[in-house]
């Protein structure tokens, strides 16, 4: 379909440039060659309204030969003999009409004849503007096409992106679940036992939400509760955990298993490599659009060993930036017993993503 057609204010443009053509024609003829009002009036509205029909048609074999690997030199030879055929058939068929209305007026025609070369000087010009705008139509309408592809790319290299740094977490919490489940097999087979069920349970919940980009927070602890459960089992009293979470973020949104590798990284350095107590803090505010999730544990820092932020927390960095569009959404905070990370995910642009299904 041609473009004009699609684009309201590209009609009202293409009918004001012919308005202005129409009136600068019959000033020129009125006043400059003193031609009377009603042969003024008609020859401007006969030649200009034709030449404005037959220019729609130009956008066709303009379109379908604009290919960039034609050479310049066929290109200028390709419009030569557009603009014969155009102004050969626009001259022929105005001549004809107002022959058919001024037959009766030879004064009329011969001022047609003998402006005939001016009428060619002036199509040629307006084949050139009408060429031009086309030409700047397909300029345009190929970068608005390429603009979308690369768009288009570009989400499909996110969705990979954010698919590959999910799939990275579950192989992660198996290996490190499946050690504690063969260390316990031997010594505390009820405990294995009941370690494998939980692991089961926190599989189909990560199965389940793989191809989810959101869910609610409270889904999310949910699933962070069975992850809690599986490492309590194995140690017992030495694992203390505080959830504080205000009842107005339970259906706020999140990246689907984003706090595990969290809560995965507080055990490993605050239970793993201490032989006392640790204590891990969840505490969720909602304020001003914004959900912020944070998530404290202790650390022996005799133990601790110089590995900087782990894969996790990167992960979890890059999850965050490749879905929000923000480099600030995860802050770390570390004291010489402490360690805290706040998370800080924005509501307003997602908030019709959640996910309200059943675990």
């Amino acid at each position: 379909m041609i473009p004009l057609f699609k684009n309201t204010r590209l009609i009202i443009a293409y009918a004001a440039f012919w308005l202005f053509i129409c009136c600068s024609h019959f000033t020129l003829l009125f006043f400059a060659y003193e031609i009377p009002l009603t042969e003024s009036i008609i020859d401007s509205l006969v030649f200009n309204i034709l030449f404005a029909i037959i220019g729609i048609g130009i956008w066709f074999p303009i379109y379908f030969s604009s290919s960039e690997e034609r050479s310049l030199f066929l290109h200028i030879i390709q419009h030569l003999a557009y603009s014969v055929l155009t102004i050969g058939i626009w001259i022929s068929i105005g001549f004809y009409i107002i022959n058919s209305i001024f037959a009766q007026k030879p004064d009329v025609m011969e001022f047609i004849s003998m402006t005939i070369p001016w009428r060619i000087t002036t199509g040629i010009l307006l084949y050139s503007l009408i060429v031009l705008f086309y030409y700047l139509v397909i300029y345009y309408k190929n970068y608005r096409d390429k603009q979308e592809k690369e768009t288009e790319l570009r989400a499909l290299i996110r969705e990979s992106e954010l698919k590959t740094l999910k799939s990275q977490i579950n192989p992660h919490f198996l290996f490190n679940s499946l050690n504690s489940i063969s260390s316990l097999t031997m010594i505390m087979p009820e405990k294995a036992q009941e370690m494998v069920i939980k692991l089961s349970e926190f599989m189909r919940y990560s199965l389940a939400k793989k191809d989810e980009q959101l869910v609610t927070l409270e889904k999310e602890i949910n699933n962070i509760n069975r992850y809690l459960d599986i490492e309590k089992i194995r140690f017992g009293s030495r694992l203390n955990i505080d959830k504080e979470i205000h009842q107005q973020c339970r259906d706020a949104s999140l990246p689907a298993l984003i706090l595990q590798p969290i809560i995965e990284n507080a055990i490993k350095y605050g239970v793993y490599e201490s032989t006392d107590q640790s204590h891990i803090n969840i505490t969720c505010t909602y304020r001003h659009n914004m959900l912020k999730v944070k998530i404290s544990n202790t650390y022996d820092a005799d133990f601790i060993t110089k590995q900087g932020e782990g894969f996790g927390l990167l992960n979890i960095s890059k999850r965050l930036q490749l879905i929000y569009g923000r480099p600030d959404l995860m802050k770390i905070e570390k004291t010489e017993t402490t360690f805290t990370i706040n998370l800080f995910i924005p509501q307003h642009i997602h908030k019709t993503q959640k996910d309200h299904g059943k675990d």
